[in-house]
């Protein structure tokens, strides 16, 4: 389990926040059970939780999450997440987001 702050981008490369707090921890591979990933590895998944409530831009699928604290082993680049599934959001409380890490490009 991780607490970083990350950068939200949707697709098309715009970056909507900085600085967003979350918990970034490895899916357990129950969770594989729930998701459509075909091919991906269960140690290519991770549950990002939002820590500061829910973000005045909403995380929703597809966005890219760029942690500003941690780069990726692999590349030395800073880690990158793309949702994956659908985010959940608790009221106001938090959003929960399956991610897969994304690897180089």
């Amino acid at each position: 389990m991780v607490f970083t702050t990350v950068r939200l981008e949707r697709p098309e490369g715009t970056a909507l926040l900085h600085g967003l707090v979350v918990q970034i921890e490895q899916a357990a591979p129950d969770d594989l059970e729930r998701i459509e990933l075909e091919g991906a590895r269960p140690y290519d998944l991770f549950w990002v939780y939002t820590i500061q409530g829910v973000p005045s831009v909403p995380i929703q699928r597809r966005d890219l999450l760029f942690d500003e604290q941690n780069t990726d082993p692999e590349t030395g680049q800073p880690a990158k997440y793309r949702v994956s599934g659908l985010v959940e959001t608790f009221g106001v409380d938090h959003q929960e987001a399956l991610c897969q890490r994304v690897v180089g490009g």
